[in-house]
């Protein structure tokens, strides 16, 4: 009897062994995990570089506009007015490739190699035939191409470098934005041999310390002669091969770099299923925001009208600085050439600056300091600008200095409190290419109707509201955190709930034993 209770005994605790074993390797079953495939970080590292040629090849093959812009104006017989609004082309082109871009990043997420390498072609091709354009209808339709491209490019560029660094992107989108100053002021040196060189005349130089702004006399001025006749399309032709070249590198990546994109890093099984979700939930703030829907309409609203503005006036100043100092100062063309290099050269330092410092401060302060900045340097100009040429060549090192980072800065601002998606990156373009037509229209009325005197007060409004939006953005998110530590915050909730229910269960197979 004994050794028969033994035996029962024996094989109930062997029973209850095996049991809690089939029961812990069930509760030990590993759950599907998080994809960790992707690039390393030398993959990751390359890839950033090859993303920031391409923004050079946008500053060269955007901004070449800028040196050439007199030239285009003499060659399609245009006034200020009519070349800044074929130029503003660009900024209506703009807005409809983020409208489309993002769209079409959320959509074809694993094709945004392919679709920077095609807009990079075609934006290229655009190029070589604007300077051939002798009607303003079809100048504005060439400038209309290579917006619609370059909004897609940035979008799906953006996305690009997002995917791969994730919570460590601000710096690389510094570095990104970076490689378009860079482009931009190569890009006058490159124009310089072919711009068209006019002779001296005996006209009065324009130098005055008058601010009033009157009316221009619209008399027919004498045909200008000139000792050098204007060759721009071999310099955007050299710049469209340039860019034409880049792309190749991008159809590699698409074709054959299969396992270099890191569209997986950090979802789980529940997010690639919520992925394919209505375009309700996609256009919904609430979706960025962690599902705080006045928070995301909040700050997507506030953005919104930042690159409104930051675009605007950054369009601006690298688009007239040049011919302003020809107009009004009455500077050589050459010269006027090394300023609006000097002006890319301190935009280029400027938006590493921003790299570098986003390193150690944070995205919320560099904002503050960048607009507060420009705010100071636009005032400075209009007071002691107007009479010096001296005070234009110092005072547009600083001015491009804090206008460069102001973009990048403020996507990563808008990372920083809610999930910026392909959609959500598109609004924010939207913005910028909106401020770039009004600004660019606004400018052009006022400097054939008033004189160039009107770019320094274009500026001012550019500045000074730019500083405000940036203390409305800090002060208005104080103390709600960031999206970055919320989603930590739930990791661990998750975490310490699976060990309270691995505990229990335990319990509960002791008790009924």
């Amino acid at each position: 009897m004994a050794a028969s209770v033994s035996k029962s005994r024996r094989s109930y605790r062997y029973t209850c062994v095996a049991a809690e074993k089939v029961d812990m390797s069930s509760q030990e079953k590993p759950e599907p995990k998080e994809e960790k495939s992707g690039p390393s970080t030398a993959g990751k590292i390359v890839k950033t570089l090859f993303l920031v040629s391409v923004w050079i090849c946008l500053g060269l093959y955007l901004e070449i506009t800028g040196p050439t812009q007199k030239d285009l104006k003499l060659r399609a017989h245009l006034d200020y007015e009519e070349v800044s609004r074929a130029m503003s082309g660009r900024s209506i082109g703009f807005f409809i490739g983020a409208a489309i871009g993002g769209f079409l990043v959320d959509k074809l997420d694993p094709y945004c190699d392919l679709m920077v390498a095609v807009c990079l072609d075609l934006g290229a091709t655009a190029t070589i035939v604007a300077p051939h354009a002798q009607e303003i209808a079809l100048l504005w339709f060439l400038f209309v191409m290579q917006g619609t491209f370059e909004g897609i490019i940035n979008i799906a560029g953006q996305k690009l470098v997002l995917e791969i660094w994730q919570e460590k992107a601000s710096s690389p989108l510094f570095l990104l934005h970076f490689g378009f100053g860079i482009g931009s002021f190569i890009v006058p040196q490159i124009a310089n041999p072919f711009l068209a060189i006019p002779k001296p005349t005996a006209a009065a130089n324009f130098t005055s310390n008058v601010t009033t702004l009157h009316p221009i006399s619209t008399t027919a001025a004498p045909v200008t002669e000139y000792i050098r006749e204007s060759r721009i399309e071999w310099a955007y032709l050299i710049v469209a091969l340039i860019t034409m070249s880049l792309s190749l590198v991008f159809y590699f990546y698409q074709f054959c770099g299969k396992g270099m994109r890191n569209t997986q890093v950090g979802k789980t099984q529940k997010d690639k299923d919520e992925d394919h979700t209505n375009i309700r939930r996609i256009i919904d703030p609430a979706t960025c925001a962690g599902g705080k829907r006045l928070f995301g309409i909040q700050v997507l609203g506030l953005l919104f009208l930042f690159f409104f503005v930051t675009t605007g006036g950054e369009r601006v100043y690298g688009k007239f600085i040049r011919s302003f100092a020809i107009d009004y100062y009455n500077i050589d063309g050459d010269r006027a050439s090394l300023l609006n290099s000097s002006f890319w050269i301190s935009f280029a330092i400027g938006r590493f600056a921003g790299f570098v410092a986003a390193k150690w401060i944070p995205i919320r302060i560099i904002l503050l300091i960048e607009t507060t900045g420009a705010m100071t340097s636009a005032i400075l100009l209009n007071i002691f600008a107007d009479d010096s040429t001296l005070a234009l060549w110092i005072l547009t090192q600083p001015m491009a200095f804090f206008i460069a980072p102001c973009f990048p800065s403020g996507v990563g601002w808008g990372d920083f409190h809610i999930h910026l998606s392909g959609l959500g990156i598109t609004f924010l373009l939207l913005g910028g290419a909106l401020g770039g037509v009004c600004y660019m229209w606004i400018i052009g009325y006022f400097y054939e109707a008033y004189g160039p005197l009107s770019f320094f007060y274009v500026m001012l409004s550019y500045g000074i509201p730019l500083c405000t939006l940036a203390f409305i953005m800090h002060f208005s998110t104080w103390g709600k955190g960031h999206r970055f530590k919320d989603e930590e915050k739930k990791e661990e909730v998750v975490e310490v709930s699976g060990i309270q229910l691995k505990f229990y269960s335990k319990s509960d197979q002791e008790k009924s034993m």
